[in-house]
């Protein structure tokens, strides 16, 4: 179940990359060939891009990609590097899970005016990525800390 939600999300990122592209594209051709530019694909790429990097944040964090600075967790041991990345891990669960909150509160104060002005959609769906983000980043590191502690690995196989 893990490993098809999470071929889902790779899948859902392309998707995402190559229908920002397309958008884009589509803009360039109606302002330089027709004349008359899409006035809502700025903004429906903008849209997409903010959950593309919500899913591609996650994506990085299962893989243990985020680019860092590990030059003394390369030079300790095997324990004290697991001790670290657990307490990093253990704050990081803790600032994505208030990313959580704080975006349901925003988007719970989102009024019904409170619209993307081309796509004529409410700013809440933009403000939900917060939601997202916090949720799948906070679900992720919590796994990985039970990784650490039942593995002595910080990666999910």
């Amino acid at each position: 179940m893990i490993k098809k939600l999470e071929y889902f999300e790779r899948v859902l990122s392309v998707v995402l990359f190559l229908v920002i592209l397309a958008i884009l594209l589509w803009q360039i051709f109606t302002r330089k060939i027709l004349g008359a530019p899409a006035m809502w694909c700025d903004e429906l790429a903008r849209l997409l891009f903010v959950y593309l990097g919500a899913i591609s944040c996650h994506l990085a964090q299962r893989d243990n990609i985020h680019v860092r600075i590990d030059v003394l967790l390369v030079a300790v041991g095997e324990r004290f590097r697991l001790a670290v990345e657990f307490a990093i891990n253990a704050v990081m669960s803790g600032i994505f899970i208030w990313i959580a909150a704080v975006g349901s509160a925003i988007v719970r104060r989102t009024g019904s005016k409170d619209m993307l002005v081309t796509l004529h959609i409410s700013v809440g769906v933009l403000n939900a990525a917060l939601i997202l983000l916090g949720v799948l980043m906070a679900v992720e590191l919590i796994a990985q800390l039970f990784n650490i502690i039942h593995k002595k690995e910080v990666v999910r196989a």
